[in-house]
C-alpha cells in the first residue's frame, strides 16, 4: 500500500522496480493513489484508491473505480489561484481527509489473500486506510521510511497544527506497529531509531553493476563541450535553488570561454514551472528524462561530469537531511566523476566526503561551483581516482543482486 507504484520515472518507482523485480508477478497487488501511469513490469494487480476510500472536505475525485491497468489515471482539476491561496492560508499543505476501507478494496484484497502489507505511508488519509486494512486483515506491516516528510508537513495554515497532530499520531502508531522498519540510509536509519524508539534497517535503490561495465569509458579524455549532466527529480524543498546555482556556475564558465554544457533530464511536470531559472543560458537545456535502461546507463556513463545538488534552506534541510536520493547507486556504477553540491550536514554530502566518491563543494555559492567545475574538467588524474572509488563502492554496497535478495529476504521473514 503506497503513494506511488511502481514506474520508472519517480525516485520511488524506480527504487521500487529495482528492488522487487523478480518477485513472482502474480504474489504482489498494489493499492496506490499515484497520479503517474503505472508499470506493470515488475506487477500486474493495481488498485487505485479513489473517494470511496480517502475522502477530502470539500474535494470529490473522478477515481474510485477500483482495479486497474498500466495508463493515466483520472485527476480532479485544478483549483483557481485564488482559491488555492485560501486553501493554503487555512488548511496548509492539504485539504482535511479521512481513509476509509470500502467494500470494494476489501473484496478485492479478500481475493488476493496477502501475507503481508509493505508501505512508504502517505498522507493522512492514506496512513488511516493503511491502519484499518493492517486491522481488518491482521497482517504483519513493513514500514520503509524514504524522506523525513513528517519533519515537514502541517507546520502552516490556520488548521496545520491539528492535521500535524493527526499526522504525527499515525506515523508513531504505525511505526510502532510495524513488524519490520526500514530507512533509506544508515543516517536515516539512526535517527528516525531515536526518534520512535525502534530499530531501521537501511535499504534504498540498487543496480545492476555488471550491466553497467558495457558502457564504462575512460574518465581521462573529455568530451568537446565539456558535457555535465544531472538526472533526476527537481522539487523545491529538494534540489531546485542548488541546481539552480549549478545553472549559474556552468554559464559563468561558458561566459569564461570555457566550452561547456550541462544537460538537465527530468519530467515536464516538474521542470516547467522552473523553466526559466534552469535554463536562461544556452549552456543549459532541459532534456526528457531517461526511462529507458540503455539510455539512461550510455547517458551518464557518456558524461563527464554528473551533479548532485540538494538544497540548503532550513525547510528543505528537515526535509532531505536523512535522504539518499535515488540517483546515487547508478551515479556511482556510471563511474562518472560527480560533483557534489549541498550542506555537510546531509547524509548524501557526507556520504560523498567520508568514502571518496565526489568533490564536495558544501559551502553555498556560485563561485564555489565553478572552481569545483574547473578542478574537474583541469585534473585528469582527480577525475580517474573519483571514478575508481565510485565504481568500488557501487558494486560493494550497492549491487542489486545482493541487496534485493537482502530486502526481499527481509520481506519474507516478516511475513512468517
Amino acid at each position: 500500500m503506497t503513494p506511488h507504484a511502481f514506474n520508472k520515472v519517480t525516485g520511488t518507482g524506480i527504487t521500487f522496480t529495482n528492488l522487487f523485480a523478480g518477485w513472482p508477478k502474480d504474489l504482489i497487488a498494489v493499492v496506490h493513489d499515484d497520479v503517474l501511469p503505472v508499470s506493470d513490469e515488475v506487477c500486474r494487480a493495481f488498485y487505485r484508491v479513489g473517494d470511496r476510500e480517502i475522502r477530502k472536505w470539500g474535494r470529490r475525485t473522478a477515481a474510485g473505480a477500483g482495479s486497474d491497468v498500466p495508463g493515466t489515471p483520472p485527476t480532479p482539476a485544478p483549483l483557481s489561484p485564488f482559491l488555492a491561496s485560501v486553501k493554503k492560508m487555512v488548511f496548509g499543505d492539504g485539504l482535511p481527509q479521512s481513509g476509509r476501507l470500502s467494500p470494494q478494496l476489501e473484496d478485492w484484497i479478500r481475493a488476493f489473500r496477502p501475507d503481508v502489507i509493505f508501505t512508504i505511508l502517505g498522507s493522512i488519509g492514506f496512513m488511516e486506510l493503511i491502519e484499518k486494512v493492517q486491522a481488518r486483515f491482521e497482517l504483519p506491516l513493513v514500514v520503509h521510511m524514504m524522506d523525513d516528510w513528517p519533519s515537514v508537513q502541517f507546520r502552516s495554515g490556520l488548521f496545520g497544527p491539528l492535521q500535524r497532530t493527526r499526522m504525527l499520531g499515525l506515523v508513531r502508531r504505525l511505526v510502532g506497529k510495524a513488524t519490520l522498519r526500514m530507512g533509506i540510509c544508515d543516517a536515516m536509519c539512526a535517527a528516525f531509531e531515536a526518534r520512535y524508539g525502534h530499530p531501521f534497517v537501511p535499504f534504498q535503490n540498487a543496480v545492476d553493476v555488471a550491466a553497467w561495465r558495457a558502457f564504462a569509458r575512460d574518465p581521462s579524455t573529455l568530451s568537446d563541450p565539456v558535457r555535465v549532466v544531472y538526472a533526476g527529480s527537481v522539487f523545491a524543498n529538494a534540489q531546485l535553488d542548488s541546481l539552480v546555482a549549478c545553472c549559474q556556475a556552468v554559464a559563468g564558465l561558458a561566459d569564461s570561454g570555457v566550452r561547456v554544457r550541462l544537460d538537465i533530464h527530468s519530467p515536464d511536470f516538474l521542470v516547467d514551472a522552473h523553466r526559466h531559472r534552469l535554463a536562461a543560458h544556452p549552456a543549459v537545456r532541459i532534456q526528457p528524462p531517461l526511462t529507458g535502461d540503455r539510455e539512461f546507463r550510455s547517458t551518464l556513463a557518456a558524461a563527464d561530469i554528473l551533479l548532485m545538488p540538494s538544497n540548503f534552506d532550513a525547510k528543505s534541510m528537515r526535509f532531505i537531511r536523512y535522504s539518499m536520493p535515488t540517483r546515487v547507486p547508478a551515479y556511482l556504477a556510471a563511474g562518472t566523476p560527480i560533483l557534489v553540491y549541498g550542506s555537510a550536514e546531509t547524509a548524501q554530502v557526507a556520504y560523498a566526503r567520508e568514502a571518496g566518491w565526489g568533490v564536495v563543494v558544501d559551502r553555498r555559492g556560485v563561485p564555489g561551483i565553478e572552481q569545483a567545475l574547473r578542478r574537474l574538467i583541469e585534473d585528469a588524474a582527480l577525475r580517474r581516482g573519483l571514478s575508481a572509488a565510485a565504481v568500488r563502492i557501487a558494486a560493494d554496497r550497492h549491487d542489486v543482486r545482493v541487496v534485493r535478495e537482502a530486502f526481499q529476504a527481509a520481506l519474507r521473514e516478516a511475513a512468517a
